[in-house]
């Protein structure tokens, strides 16, 4: 069985490239159009993934990438199978890989690269990204349709990483749609507020596409969801760097 490699997103859109299933868009708008393409897309027989740059009213670098995993061959390219495979037999290899999963103890590192371009209190301004109005009907701009979301339980300690919508409000504030009660993330945040506390909070944007199928899984409490990150190359771990921040900003 072929196994594709990829080390972060950019190399993951790289192998989606390669493969010719991505189709690149310059000059989208952020309000409504980008959501309206994306899923126009997604209905298509061949459901390419989608590059928008050069969007309006933002200059060229600052990319938007959707329908990163809608399809079987780019969930497949996420998880380190064969991305040739058919449905079944992708399915099945997956089944094979994920009962061979062990838990790896993540590894604690020094530096993180995302802190080369770091913002903090008053400089922290999100108008300076495109973020899209996804829906007619939606309440405004969400920077977050497959935002992973990371938070620790105040009580025993393990951290819970799971896909929620994370709304803009203003330059400097988002919120999180925690509205599914029986989630682990709104458990947690409640015990936090229960408790007259901040719930910290990590938002990622861009995570390795194998943590945003991760995120979906409906798993027990506990580390099992890191086993996913194995997938595709699997030599390397989960790096975290601890404690990089004093004040996470988060309510």
């Amino acid at each position: 069985m072929a196994r594709v490699s990829y080390i972060d997103l950019r190399g993951f859109i790289d192998q989606v490239d390669r493969l010719r299933a991505l189709r690149h868009i310059d000059g989208a708008d952020p309000y409504l159009e980008i959501g309206g393409i994306t899923e126009v897309a997604a209905a298509l027989p061949d459901c390419p993934a989608l590059l928008f740059d050069r969007i309006k009213g933002y200059p060229k670098g600052l990319r938007v990438f959707t329908n990163a995993t809608t399809n079987v061959q780019r969930a497949a390219l996420a998880l380190g199978i064969d991305p040739t495979l058919g449905p079944l037999d992708a399915l099945k290899a997956w089944m094979e890989v994920r009962a061979s999963l062990e838990f790896r103890k993540p590894v604690q590192v020094d530096h993180a690269y995302f802190l080369e371009n770091s913002d903090v209190g008053d400089a922290v301004d999100l108008s300076k990204f495109p973020v899209p109005h996804w829906h007619l009907k939606d309440g405004g701009p969400y920077i977050g349709s497959g935002s992973l979301v990371i938070i620790r339980d105040p009580d025993v300690g393990w951290i819970n990483a799971s896909i929620y919508r994370v709304q803009v409000h203003a330059r400097n504030k988002v919120t999180i749609q925690f509205d599914h009660q029986g989630r682990h993330g709104a458990i947690i945040a409640k015990k936090y507020w229960e408790q007259g506390k901040r719930c910290p909070v990590a938002v990622i944007n861009g995570e390795d596409p194998a943590l945003f199928i991760a995120g979906f899984e409906y798993l027990p409490e506990g580390p099992v969801g890191v086993w996913i990150l194995q997938a595709p190359s699997k030599a390397r771990r989960w790096r975290f760097i601890p404690d990089w921040t004093a004040d996470p900003g988060a309510y």
